[in-house]
C-alpha cells in the first residue's frame, strides 16, 4: 500500500503529468504485485516561480511505503520507473529525481484508524 507523491513544475501540459502519474502506478504495481484498486497516488503541478529542482531533474517522484524491501528491489523500481518514463514521454531518465521513504507498518493508520501492521503480520 504505497503512497506517491509526483511533483513537477506547471510547464508541462496536464496531459504529460497524467501520462507521468499513470507510468509511475503501473511501475510500481507492477514490482510491488498490487491489485489494480490499490492507487494512492497525487499529482501536484507547481508554478514555475515556486518549484526548482536542481538541474538536470524535472520531476520528483517520492513513494511512501512500508519498510522491508531490499536494496535490489529498489534499484530495479528506479529503474523500471525512469526507463518507462523515458521511453513514453519526453523526458530523460536523467530527468528524474526518485526517492523511496520506508516507513514502518504501525505508522500507517489504515481502515478506520488502525495501524497497517494488525492486516500484514
Amino acid at each position: 500500500m504505497p503512497a506517491i507523491k509526483i511533483e513537477m513544475g506547471n510547464k508541462w501540459k496536464i496531459e504529460t503529468a497524467t501520462a507521468i502519474k499513470n507510468i509511475v502506478m503501473t511501475e510500481v504495481k507492477y514490482a510491488m504485485q498490487l491489485k489494480s484498486t490499490n492507487r494512492n497516488i497525487r499529482v501536484i503541478r507547481y508554478d514555475q516561480d515556486l518549484f526548482e529542482l536542481s538541474d538536470p531533474y524535472e520531476i520528483f517522484i517520492q513513494i511512501d511505503m512500508v519498510k522491508g524491501r531490499d536494496e535490489e528491489f529498489k534499484r530495479n523500481l528506479y529503474k523500471n520507473i525512469v526507463t518507462a518514463i523515458e521511453q513514453k514521454t519526453l523526458f530523460k531518465k536523467e530527468n528524474v529525481l526518485i526517492l523511496i521513504n520506508e516507513q514502518p507498518a504501525e505508522n500507517w493508520g489504515v481502515k478506520g484508524g488502525l495501524p497497517y501492521s494488525d492486516f500484514i503480520n
